[in-house]
């Protein structure tokens, strides 16, 4: 069914187009006369959304640390504003964004300690349960599986890789990414060498920026690795439990199979796209895919929460065999 248009939706929309504007024109012409309106406007707009948080907070529909974050943006906003015109930035810091900053420090050093009593079988539901106090929902969930993905990173570089994957039916061992690990490093390197030869004229900082975006890919692709190798496909107590590392999860009873087979092969790339159109993918690349139709349909779980119902999903596995069998379905 489809939702409501909200008129939130288009604040937000209007927001971030004014934001990505306003950036894009900071960079190309620094002294544009267009951006103190563009400022203005954006910081308008975000007091409109900062009185609709309010109210909704008045009414009860929403926690009131939910408002802080945008009031601190909000204010920071006008410091930047009032420190061209009169010099007041201090003044305004020291009696209302330091206090907010600390505030809101404290309450997320709160909420991020009691989440590991939050209910959730996963660390990231229940960091984004925390997070909900003061972000929305959907920004809430693609917050924790970022922070998650970056702690299942560290914990392989730091030797978590020598740890015995869970019982399941894994599909890390035979995906593109299992070879290509040990060359990820590499790539650190010669972005550094790459950005100094083709992109000398480029601002310091802005180096820096697409440095750290590469380092960040790179812990990025080792998370999602070992989230992979966490994570297997499951089959147990007449329930399934499918994974795509922490990107996508889907469970059903499994008399709900209908049936389970490799895909077919395709003459070309237009007959693989008209065939696979409505189908979920719980897919690492690489490995061998097998194509499930269920009796009903599900919503799997993604970054930002459940999808569009389905009927059909492709989902990848190492041993094919072994998971047909499983599944009560005949071996191709």
């Amino acid at each position: 069914m489809r939702q409501p248009f909200r008129p939130s939706t288009l604040l937000w929309g209007l927001l971030v187009a004014l934001g990505g504007w306003g950036l894009d024109l900071r960079l190309r012409a620094p002294g544009h006369r267009a951006l103190p309106w563009i400022s203005a406007a954006f910081l308008g707009l975000l007091a409109l959304r900062v009185l609709a948080l309010i109210r909704n907070w008045r009414q009860g529909r929403i926690p009131g640390t939910r408002v802080l974050l945008p009031i601190l943006i909000l204010v920071e906003g006008l410091g930047l504003i009032l420190t061209r015109a009169s010099g007041l930035a201090l003044e305004l810091r020291l009696g209302t964004v330091l206090p907010l900053e600390v505030l809101l420090l404290v309450l997320a050093v709160g909420a991020w300690r009691q989440a590991r009593n939050l209910p959730g079988e996963w660390p990231e539901d229940r960091i984004a349960a925390a997070f909900e106090a003061f972000v929305p929902p959907k920004a809430a969930r693609l917050m924790a599986l970022e922070l998650v993905m970056l702690g299942s990173a560290l914990r392989y570089l730091g030797g978590g890789f020598r740890d015995t994957a869970p019982e399941g039916f894994s599909h890390h061992r035979e995906s593109g990414l299992h070879a290509f690990l040990p060359a990820l490093p590499l790539l650190i390197p010669g972005d550094f060498l790459l950005m100094k030869v083709l992109f000398s004229g480029l601002a310091p900082w802005l180096r820096w920026v697409l440095h750290g975006s590469t380092v960040y890919a790179v812990l990025w692709l080792f998370g999602f690795y070992a989230a992979l190798k966490a994570r297997p496909h499951q089959i147990h107590e007449g329930q399934v439990r499918l994974h795509q590392g922490l990107v996508k999860s889907v469970a059903f009873p499994a008399p709900w199979v209908l049936s389970a087979a490799p895909l077919p092969e395709f003459d070309d790339d237009w007959a693989r796209h008209a065939h696979m159109k409505g189908v979920q993918r719980l897919v690492a690349r690489g490995a061998p895919v097998l194509e499930l139709k269920l009796s009903e349909p599900v919503r799997v779980l993604g970054l930002l929460g459940p999808g569009c119902p389905t009927d059909r999903l492709a989902v990848s596995v190492d041993d094919p065999a072994a998971f047909l069998t499983a599944l009560g379905q005949p071996c191709a």
